[in-house]
């Protein structure tokens, strides 16, 4: 029996490099290092009564980069992920600008990985600390 080439397997972590990616218009740009740094141009329809970026939306953003970071190490195992626990730490609020996300596994086990996010404003501040544990499946 011969053995063919690797059969990537699709998941919903696939992205496209510069275009907007699911339901909010949250942009993976390529890294100088190699990685992905996701983007969101910030949009007053998504602000909170005090007029700051909703928590929610920057969760969000931290939740799609670490969800990409875990699946672009095992995706080509044939596994995929899912998020089974999330912390975030706001550190200052977002009225304007880019907010970029970029995150960074920590651990990857047989069965969970542990990754982190940090989100930051255009000015380089740091707007919120994301960690996460995701389950590998199958």
């Amino acid at each position: 029996m011969t053995s063919g080439p690797t059969k990537r397997h699709p998941t919903p972590f696939d992205v496209t490099l510069d275009r907007p990616q699911g339901p909010l218009p949250f942009v993976p740009r390529a890294a100088p290092d190699g990685g992905v740094v996701w983007e969101y141009q910030v949009d007053p329809a998504h602000f909170n009564p005090f007029q700051t970026l909703h928590g929610g939306v920057v969760m969000a953003l931290m939740d799609s980069a670490m969800g990409h970071a875990v699946a672009a190490c095992v995706h080509d195992a044939g596994r995929f992920n899912a998020a089974a626990q999330m912390n975030v730490n706001f550190m200052a609020a977002v009225k304007s600008g880019v907010l970029r996300a970029r995150a960074n596994v920590v651990r990857l086990g047989k069965r969970l990985a542990v990754v982190e996010a940090r989100a930051e404003s255009d000015d380089g501040t740091l707007v919120a600390i994301a960690t996460a544990t995701h389950s590998l499946l199958p």
